[in-house]
Order: structure tokens, then sequence, then C-alpha cells
């Protein structure tokens, strides 16, 4: 797996930018280990077909890889993972244009909805009491923000999967970026 894959073309950048592929490939980042379309859409109650589709037009862009095969009651099942560890989005065409959302700023702003629909769900079925939610501005020189950017991943990435049959499942999600007051 690679460390980062970055997105340039417009094209590319609108494939991922679809809120159901953007689903998928946060499943199969979350499902930790390679999956067939059927163990996924299984995963996700979708219908395999749908979860194909999108399937097929990740792996167009390269952000999903074949893993391996197995051939299972005489099929060739096909186990898929993600690419790389980051996907970074570089949308040079619309930093040209002004007044126009970028694809990047649509990508994000399904990212952050898909979040927040997940999160206020989740709240709704454990209680108020069973998050928290921070939003909050804070005074990094550039050694913290890196330092504070790299616990948080480290930390995400060390406790997807867990031994501990006591630990239970949380959902999280994180985000900071250079602002003003």
């Amino acid at each position: 797996m690679k460390n980062i894959i970055t997105l340039k073309d417009s094209k590319e950048i609108k494939i991922i930018s679809n809120p159901i592929r953007m689903k998928v490939l946060k499943n199969y980042y979350t499902y930790g280990q390679p999956a067939t379309v059927k163990q996924m859409a299984l995963h996700m109650h979708e219908v395999p077909a749908n979860i194909h589709y999108h399937v097929k037009k990740l792996l167009e862009i390269n952000v999903l890889e074949l893993h391996h095969t197995e051939t299972v009651n005489g099929i060739l099942a096909k186990f898929y993972t993600p690419a790389a560890k980051t996907i970074r989005i570089e949308d040079q065409e619309a930093a040209n244009e002004t007044g126009v959302i970028s694809e990047r700023e649509l990508m994000l702003s399904n990212l952050f909805d898909d979040a927040k629909n997940d999160f206020v769900y989740q709240l709704g079925k454990h209680g108020e009491d069973d998050g928290v939610m921070i939003s909050t501005h804070l005074k990094l020189n550039n050694e913290e923000y890196e330092a504070f950017k790299d616990y948080i991943a480290t930390f995400a990435k060390d406790r997807k999967i867990s031994d501990d049959t006591s630990a239970k499942d949380y959902l999280f999600f994180c985000g900071i970026v250079e602002g003003e007051n």
C-alpha cells in the first residue's frame, strides 16, 4: 500500500466526489481486511450490483486495488483494498476559477455531511452523554501542529482493530486546518 495518492485531474476528482463512492471507499478503509464486492455490499447493507458499479469507478482512478483472488465454490472471487493510506486532492482547475464550487470542495462537503449524519445518528441511538464534539481554535506553532497531526493519525490507525473483547466501536471524525479568528 502506498502512503499517498494525489488526484489532480478533474475527472478523477469528480469520480471520488460521489457520496456513495466515498462511503464505499470509507468502508474499505474501516473493514480492516481485503473484501470482495459481495462482502462489502453485505457489510454496507447495499445491493452488490450497486457496490460493484462504484468499486469499478474507484478502481478506474486507482484508489482501490485488487489485493488477491480466490476460488470460492468454483467462482473466482476478487478481494479489494485501498491503494494508499492517504488520498490527496489537488484541484488546480478549480483554483483558477472564482465563484464556482470545486470538485474538491464538493467532496469535502460530502465527507463532512456524511460524518455529521453518522455522528447525529449514533448520538441519538446511544444518548447525548455518550459522545463529545469540540469545535475551537487552537494556537499552535508548526512543530506542535505536525506533532498533533501525527498523534491523531497514529492514534486512529492503531485502534482500528483490537483484540480487547471489552473494546467498543466509536465513531471518530477529526479535522484541523489553519484558520483565522
